[in-house]
């Protein structure tokens, strides 16, 4: 039995092996894109297929019980690169935000060949793209993994250190649990965090570069500045997972806790999910009322029209059953609702995209529990009084979602039918429209992934961030899509 101490988190030096992506016919095995921490791994058809576990039974609904499904309408792609892959090499876009036309940003991180990586943040002006040095982090390798925005100098950016080994996490080194072993990260942990950052992590062999405690600065205008926080217990890494600007004076970050020596089937004290908020002059935890069993929970997705219209999607578990849970804040106080599922699933579901496109309303997404892709996709509309089923998108799982000017509500994922690339989905209140990342990118690049979508305000205009393979030291360039953007 290894101990962590004795198993660093290191990634793989070298670059990638060069094989168009591609993807099995099985709907349960995903092996379009793999990402390592910063890179698409491109892994030979046969290699994949034989590394690949056994499909899950597909869930099916009880007798009785129609799920509610709809093929999507295709619609001629309107989406642009908003950047060359050129003018992004060896990098990852994994969020992007927009306060207007001419006032965007984008960050992840950029990879040297020894995989060692650096923050990167790019402004759109309304001309052009371009890089801006964030503040100093002492030298050491992190990635941005979220960003947002309620103006021009009101800008937000969190990430990871990703040089932390994970034996470094704890000062007192002990055996794994039964059933995990030292170079494979849990699909207890994968399961839990949101779908792009578990495909991130999911990466073979390696653990994750964690961080602790995690990176946050604001942006005034002018300059990015650093902004401290607190570190995670002893003996745990914090995973970013999601930020939300509603306006200068409300900021709302989630966050998870991992403590790798615990046991995974025990996730009260394997994870641990933290909701914090800037109140425009600090940052401070806020605890979310308890499930309506009592048990605690872990917030995920975050959006919202403003302080007092604030959604957050969260889980909670009771023994190895998942529910989904939404929570609503009107600037004075929190109330919960469980979100109804399509049908009943022995591990449960989870509701990991919330996305409001007008105040008062929300669209939750989600998937069953389970680890890779799901055996049944949630879509489900609150009004206010009451749940809608929608029809699911036309993906095999939603990675990311977010809306438009025109109330429109987008998600984009893999298609189940097979891709290696993303495809887009818009849902107008009555048809999903499938819509594809533009030519220029799916007939030059073997494979990409979107890990955002952001309206931009003001207009019916939409971005998507994320990476796509290309010719590079790593074999990944930064995606940047735009649509209707100009």
């Amino acid at each position: 039995m290894t101990t962590p101490a004795r198993r660093p988190a290191r990634l793989p030096v070298g670059r990638p092996a060069r094989h168009p992506v591609r993807r099995l016919s099985l709907p349960a095995a995903r092996v379009a894109t793999a990402l390592a921490a910063c890179a698409i791994v491109l892994t030979p058809y046969a290699a994949q297929a034989q590394a690949q576990p056994q499909p899950q039974a597909q869930a099916q609904p009880p007798a009785g019980v129609r799920a509610v499904q709809q093929a999507s309408l295709v619609a001629r792609t309107s989406w642009k690169l908003a950047l060359p892959l050129s003018g992004a090499e060896s990098t990852d876009f994994y969020d992007v935000t927009a306060t207007g036309r001419s006032d965007a940003w984008a960050v992840g991180g950029k990879s040297d060949e020894s995989w060692a990586m650096t923050p990167v943040a790019k402004h759109w002006d309304g001309t052009r793209w371009t890089d801006v040095p964030t503040a100093g982090i002492g030298g050491r390798a992190a990635r941005w993994e979220a960003v947002a925005a309620s103006g021009p100098d009101d800008v937000w950016a969190a990430g990871t250190y990703t040089d932390i080994e994970i034996g470094a996490a704890s000062s007192t080194p002990g055996p794994l649990p039964e059933g995990r072993t030292a170079d494979r990260l849990p699909d207890a942990l994968l399961k839990r965090l949101p779908a792009a950052q578990a495909d991130r992590l999911r990466a073979g062999t390696a653990l994750p570069e964690a961080a602790d405690p995690i990176v946050l600065q604001h942006w005034d205008g002018t300059r990015w500045t650093s902004v401290a926080r607190p570190a995670p217990a002893e003996g745990s890494l914090r995973f970013v997972l999601e930020l939300e600007s509603v306006s200068a004076d409300s900021v709302w970050l989630t966050t998870m806790d991992w403590n790798p020596t615990a046991d995974p089937a025990d996730p009260d004290k394997a994870y641990s999910g933290q909701l914090e908020h800037w109140d425009g002059r600090k940052w401070s935890r806020t605890a979310l009322p308890e499930a309506p069993d009592g048990r605690p929970v872990q917030p995920f997705s975050i959006t919202g029209t403003g302080p007092d219209d604030v959604w957050v999607s969260a889980l909670t578990e009771t023994g190895a059953v998942a529910t989904p849970l939404l929570y609503h804040f009107d600037g004075r106080r929190w109330t919960v609702r469980t979100v109804p599922v399509p049908f009943a699933y022995d591990p449960g579901w989870m509701a990991n995209h919330a996305v409001s496109a007008r105040r008062g309303t929300v669209h939750v997404f989600g998937k069953t529990n389970d680890p890779q892709v799901p055996s049944g996709l949630l879509a489900m509309r609150w009004d206010g009084r009451t749940w809608k089923e929608l029809p699911v998108p036309g993906v095999d799982e939603v990675n990311a979602s977010g809306s438009d000017g025109s109330g429109g509500v987008w998600v984009a994922g893999w298609h189940p039918r097979g891709s290696a690339h993303t495809v887009f989905s818009r849902w107008d209140g009555a048809t999903w429209t499938e819509e594809e990342l533009p030519g220029e990118l799916t007939s030059t690049s073997e494979g990409s992934t979107v890990f955002d979508i952001e309206g931009v305000p003001g207009t019916r205009a939409v971005l998507a961030a994320g990476n796509a393979a290309c010719e590079s030291p790593t074999g990944a360039c930064g995606l940047l899509a735009a649509r209707g953007l100009r």
